[in-house]
């Protein structure tokens, strides 16, 4: 081997460890980067015969397990479907208060029906009544707070479904741009497993690569919604029923062309397939719960009213003790105005009016032992199950999203132990070449000087 071949063999093998040790550096400092893919050196032959012999390297990104990738994002997705929908129901819960709160439709209920025993034994008493009103206005309060918080998080979850989707539309466009740079450049792979990441926190996706890195974006059903030819974009649809529309993106900025008028079903999972279910299912269910069990209340309470007698008078004919306005109830308002006129009086024999014995005070009381009554602390604890078994699911399937995304990242992510192996490997191998070279140019001095 002539001087020449031996100096350009040592001085590849400095370069190629140079790249390699440049390569490692990376890699340890971006041990904890989130969907950073390590970095690897495969070194190669590089030779003419009789001219050139040396060493090459490339530098590739590490390719993570498909299986656990995908397994990662699914449960991502699971994650904050079921974090979404148990948030908005502890906060209704949360409005019924806490046990010794006594705040709830059923606790109010509970109350109004005491202060109406109490009127019993006092039934010419005006402050009496006006008590026992109030008391029974307070419950039906009660019941219209709860429809509201219910109502509420409707609302949050459409505000948070708009921004989810423009999310969802500004990281399918940049996968798409992404995606014209993957293939020279190991930093956009990067980028593009990191939109990928949060993509999957807000709906159920199915990647696919291609040879060069590039990706490519499908729904449950198989709907492409972004790869190296374009992107699709979400749209949302307040409803009722609420749903997400996808139409094609122009690339050049004209008007979309629809794709589907709803892909709800086929979204999966993710933070807007737990929205969605929460203004579709979840809310109207609660909603539904809550004004069926005051409508019931009333209608046992007014049945009852309707046979009750002011001091002298006959049944107050038309007069309900609560009154309906779009699904909000209330006491009557004229009752409450003049609380003198609230009829508690059940005239023995038939007779048309009579002393006010309170008698009818203590069958309003009695609606306390209807199913209707009951049906109150049933659906509070109805609205606390829901709330626990969601605050369950969402517990485990974080757990699991914990366990998958760490999975994931330890098969392709940085070992420390094995990266600082590599850079005393390489920086053994620089010094290596360095001293070659070093006896190469004591050689090259020698011959000179000989001659």
């Amino acid at each position: 081997m002539s001087l020449y071949v031996a100096l350009n063999t040592s001085v590849s093998g400095l370069l190629a460890n140079q790249t390699a040790i440049g390569a490692t550096s990376e890699n340890i400092a971006n041990v904890n980067t989130p969907d950073f893919a390590r970095r690897e050196a495969r070194f190669s032959t590089d030779a003419i015969p009789d001219q050139f012999a040396g060493v090459d390297v490339n530098i590739i990104r590490s390719a993570s397990d498909r299986f656990l990738k995908s397994a990662a994002y699914g449960g991502a997705a699971d994650a904050t479907r079921s974090t979404a929908i148990s948030e908005a129901l502890s906060r209704i819960e949360a409005s019924l208060g806490a046990p010794g709160d006594n705040i709830s439709f059923a606790n109010k209920l509970d109350d109004a029906f005491a202060a109406l025993t109490q009127l019993s034994a006092a039934p010419s008493s005006t402050a009496g009544k006006g008590n026992a009103l109030l008391a029974l206005q307070a419950a039906f309060d009660a019941f219209d707070r709860t429809t509201g918080a219910v109502q509420t998080q409707s609302d949050n979850a459409l505000s948070r479904l708009t921004q989810d989707v423009t999310r969802a539309n500004a990281l399918l466009g940049e996968i798409y741009r992404l995606n014209q740079q993957v293939a020279s450049s190991p930093g956009a792979a990067d980028l593009i497993d990191q939109n990928l990441s949060e993509l999957s926190t807000l709906l159920s996706i199915d990647v696919t690569r291609d040879d060069r890195g590039r990706v490519s974006v499908a729904l449950n059903d198989g709907t492409v919604i972004a790869d190296s030819a374009g992107f699709a974009a979400l749209g949302v649809n307040g409803g009722p029923p609420t749903a997400i529309t996808l139409s094609s993106a122009s690339l050049a900025g004209g008007a979309a062309s629809p794709i589907a008028a709803d892909i709800s079903g086929v979204i999966g999972s993710g933070e807007i397939a737990g929205l969605v279910q929460l203004r579709n299912v979840e809310l109207p269910r609660l909603a539904t719960l809550v004004q069926t069990t005051a409508r019931g209340v009333a209608d046992q309470l007014n049945a009852v009213y309707a046979g009750n007698v002011a001091i002298g008078a006959t049944s107050p004919t038309g007069t309900s003790l609560i009154v309906e306005n779009n699904g909000v109830f209330s006491v009557n308002s004229a009752l409450l105005a003049d609380p003198s006129s609230f009829a508690i009086a059940r005239p023995a024999g038939g007779a048309a009016g009579g002393a006010n014995d309170g008698s009818g005070a203590i069958a309003l009381a009695n609606v306390a032992m209807t199913a209707e009554a009951r049906a109150a602390a049933e659906s509070i604890a109805n609205i606390g199950t829901a709330s626990r078994n969601a605050s369950l699911a969402s517990e485990t399937d974080n757990a699991l999203s914990q366990d998958l995304s760490a999975r994931a990242a330890a098969s392709g992510g940085v070992n420390l132990d094995e990266e600082l192996s590599n850079l005393i490997l390489y920086q053994r191998a620089y010094g290596a070449n360095a001293r070659v070279i070093s006896a190469i140019n004591e050689l090259w001095q020698t011959l000179l000087q000989t001659i």
